[in-house]
């Protein structure tokens, strides 16, 4: 199930398009500016712009936590040895 995928959906008066992301166990419907499902005329129409919407979301920069990851690389940085005589203590050498 962790997978990229487009679809389509028929509904009254058309089909939907949907992409589902890897880190999402749903799928998302196509929607316009105003947060409304678009409904598609075609099958062939819906599953294209399904397409583009996910192509576009793979060509967007990928997020992260960022200030959780700053932080946690920060502190690693802060903590990390200097250099490995310092962390090599077992064989004597200070």
């Amino acid at each position: 199930m962790n997978e990229f995928q487009i679809g389509t959906e028929t509904v009254a008066g058309g089909h939907l398009g949907w992409i589902r992301k890897v880190h999402r166990a749903t799928n998302e419907i196509l929607r316009d500016n105003r947060g409304e499902p678009i409904v598609f005329a075609t099958q062939d129409a819906a599953k294209a712009a399904a397409g583009e919407a996910m192509v576009a979301y793979l060509n967007t920069p990928m997020l992260r936590d960022g200030a959780r990851v700053e932080a946690f690389s920060k502190a690693a940085a802060f903590f990390k040895p200097r250099s490995a005589k310092v962390a090599d203590t077992t064989q004597g050498v200070v």
